[in-house]
């Protein structure tokens, strides 16, 4: 009986450690800007949508952060670049 409970929560333990691994992070930020550059952060969110890349916005009407999927990040970095040489 003893065996039972000692294998029960060993698979229970496992399931945890499984799911805390998968909900990991997995977006990373891309760029943070304040006040006045706020709205060159809403235009790249823009440019990188309409490129398919996944990001999202978050943060306030002072601090606004753009994150993308990790996935993603190296060419939204390179997207990031070519946006910001032809502003």
């Amino acid at each position: 009986m003893v065996w039972l409970w000692s294998a029960t929560v060993v698979i229970v333990l496992a399931i945890i450690i499984v799911l805390i691994s998968a909900s990991r992070s997995r977006w990373t930020i891309l760029q943070t800007e304040s006040d006045t550059r706020i709205d060159l952060v809403d235009r790249l969110y823009a440019y990188l949508k309409s490129q398919g890349i996944k990001s999202r916005l978050t943060g306030d009407d002072k601090v606004r952060t753009l994150q993308v999927r990790k996935q993603d990040e190296e060419r939204a970095r390179g997207l990031a670049e070519s946006f910001q040489s032809k502003t």
